[in-house]
């Protein structure tokens, strides 16, 4: 429950390049400098000896930042599906806040892959493939074949995240999901273990 919060924070707050929340600052750039090969995503000094940070691919521009904001803002849910996520929008910084762990799975399952859509292909469907993931591991019929698939294929999307995201973004919150297919064949479907009735 709380993998998926984290997880989709990270995601999110990265996405939409939020001040203080995002996983992709200069301390990750400098890392990016020394350990990977992404020429696009190191910080470029300029004339007056001032370090600027390069415009990532997977960060939204300010004009798709607050019509995502917009967006939300109207966004309406049946009655008792989630709460009322229009009322958790900040539009003068483009960013999400207050939101409850029931309302970040349903971000995570339903909304993640039309946010996304707005950015590259090579980006947009590994997301849209860890939304896909959460959703059939949260469904209340689960088969033992497709337990097994989902554990083959978490492993590939974060492979793929790896290739987008920098090495800063990962820490032990997004290789936890390598293990959530293994719980659910030890303790049944997540939805009768999970907190969200309690919590809410």
């Amino acid at each position: 429950m709380h993998i998926e919060k984290n997880f989709l924070g990270n995601i999110f707050n990265t996405i939409m390049d939020v001040k203080g929340k995002s996983k992709d600052n200069v301390k990750v750039m400098m890392d990016i400098k020394e350990y990977c090969q992404r020429k696009n995503l190191e910080l470029v000094t300029i004339i007056d000896g001032k370090i600027m940070k390069p415009k990532a691919p997977y960060s939204l521009t300010l004009e798709q930042k607050r019509l995502i904001c917009q967006w939300f803002k109207g966004l309406k849910m049946p009655d008792g599906y989630g709460s009322n996520i229009s009322r958790c929008i900040d539009m003068k910084y483009a960013r999400l806040y207050g939101l409850k762990s029931h309302d970040y799975n349903i971000i995570m399952e339903v909304l993640l892959p039309i946010i996304v859509c707005m950015l590259s292909n090579y980006i947009s469907n590994p997301l849209t493939e860890l939304s896909i993931f959460f959703k059939d591991l949260c469904s209340s019929k689960i088969s033992e074949d497709a337990l097994r698939r989902y554990k083959d294929n978490i492993t590939i999307i974060l492979c793929k995240l790896e290739k987008i995201f920098p090495p800063g973004f990962f820490d032990s919150m997004e290789h936890l999901p390598v293990h959530l297919p293994y719980e659910a064949r030890i303790g049944g479907p997540v939805q009768y273990r999970w907190m969200y009735p309690f919590e809410r």
